[in-house]
């Protein structure tokens, strides 16, 4: 059950993530969403990028922090449910799949990576910092 959590925090992500790419939509366009997905910006990609890793990071610690007993695997699986999420909705929007969308997902695994390295590394060290 508790990879189950992990996993729908992975989605939890990646819906910060578009709803950040949305808003920066709505401010700069006034529309949340182009016509067709050939007309986003230039910005896009980068913020995805960029904001995906970053969300990722941050509820993948989040979440590796209160099972720090298997610290990396959460943190993997929440990486793991943003990378499916976004290639669900990437496919769901007739997107193809581009190098920007190969890097966002790989800075994704590597953002959850990261955060699981650095729950395990933290709770190794209070023990011997006490």
């Amino acid at each position: 059950m508790r990879l189950v959590v992990s996993l729908l925090l992975g989605f939890l992500a990646e819906l910060a993530t578009g709803l950040t790419i949305g808003a920066g939509m709505y401010i700069t366009r006034g529309t949340a969403m182009p016509p067709s997905p050939t007309d986003f910006p230039a910005w896009v990609p980068i913020v995805a990028i960029v904001a995906g890793s970053i969300f990722t990071f941050l509820i993948a610690y989040w979440r590796a922090s209160r099972n720090s007993d298997r610290a990396m695997t959460h943190a993997l699986v929440v990486a793991g449910g943003a990378v499916v999420f976004h290639l669900l909705s990437s496919a769901g929007a007739g997107q193809a799949m581009d190098a920007a969308h190969i890097v966002a997902d790989v800075g994704k695994v590597v953002a959850g990576a990261i955060a699981g390295e650095v729950v395990r590394r933290r709770a190794v060290a209070e023990p011997a910092a006490n």
